[in-house]
């Protein structure tokens, strides 16, 4: 007979993405894991498998969380143009809650571990693939709608607002003024009038 879990699941998710935002995976042990949960060893394995399992878990389920910023700013205008700002204005706020500068754990993991776990790097392409295809998508509609221009190709566009929304975020891990973040973003959308 299976073993019930007797843990409240999303709440040892949320405390363990915590744990490995402000660690990082390699400077998080086994030992971290259960001093932060409340779980045993074979708890953790049991329920969530290996250490890589659960960081893999927690890395999917903040990315979900990331595409909320998305679907909300996009969900608030029909104008392209303005859907992209909005992103950007999100992602401002995102950075002014951020009181401890941890920055975004996406970024954060592929900076730690890109270049040394194959599946993790795949993992982190996909993502970025992803976020890339809602920027051309974008950028289509708004060259269609008038409000982009077309000196470029929707694809590199998509790529440079990618490159300037990780650009943005890493820059407010240490930059918490909020007219400075704002003055970026404005410079940035510049291109696209």
């Amino acid at each position: 007979m299976p073993r019930v879990e007797v843990f409240d699941r999303v709440q040892v998710l949320e405390k363990v993405k915590h744990l490995f935002w402000d660690k990082g995976f390699n400077g998080t042990s086994m030992q971290d894991l259960v001093d932060v949960t409340g779980l045993n060893r074979s708890s953790i394995y049991n329920s969530f498998g290996n250490k890589k399992a659960l960081y893999e878990l927690v890395l999917k389920q903040y990315q979900e969380e990331g595409k909320a910023l998305f679907e909300t700013a996009l969900s608030q205008t029909e104008n392209a143009f303005e859907g992209i700002g909005l992103v950007f204005d999100n992602m401002i706020q995102a950075i002014l809650q951020d009181v401890e500068g941890k920055g975004c754990f996406n970024m954060n993991c592929t900076t730690e571990l890109s270049r040394a776990d194959i599946s993790i790097r795949g993992f982190l392409t996909s993502r970025q693939e992803y976020t890339i295809s809602i920027f051309k998508d974008l950028i289509d509609k708004g060259q269609e709608q008038g409000v982009i221009n077309k000196d470029d190709s929707s694809n590199n566009y998509a790529y440079y607002l990618f490159s300037a929304f990780q650009g943005l975020r890493m820059t407010g891990m240490l930059t918490r003024d909020e007219q400075k973040l704002k003055k970026i973003v404005a410079n940035t959308l510049k291109i696209l009038n």
